[in-house]
């Protein structure tokens, strides 16, 4: 949490990818296999710190601008919009609510 500016090894910013998009394949990786197991649940862990996100498509990487704080953020509002998609779309099959820590 608040690192520095870095890229993990497939090039994404460093909150991005470890706080979202790791989850976010993990999810995808496993979700057949959690429908066969109903009744399942997904829960995404995010954090309150989304309110102070935003999703910034022109610059997702923060390689024109960058704050550590706010990469968290963004990270975690990241996390919050996937879990509501994914509630959507999965309605009826699987339960899936986020956690706040």
């Amino acid at each position: 949490m608040m690192c520095p500016y870095s890229k993990t090894a497939d090039g994404f910013e460093m909150h991005f990818g470890v706080n979202h998009l790791g989850h976010f394949l993990l999810t995808f990786l496993l979700i057949e296999r959690l429908k066969q197991s109903a009744p399942a649940r997904i829960i995404n862990v995010s954090s309150w710190a989304h309110r102070f996100g935003k999703i910034c498509f022109d610059d997702l990487q923060g390689e024109r601008f960058y704050i550590r704080g706010l990469a968290y953020c963004h990270s975690k509002l990241a996390n919050i919009l996937f879990t509501q998609e994914l509630a959507k779309r999965l309605q009826g099959e699987l339960e899936v609510c986020s956690a706040f820590s």
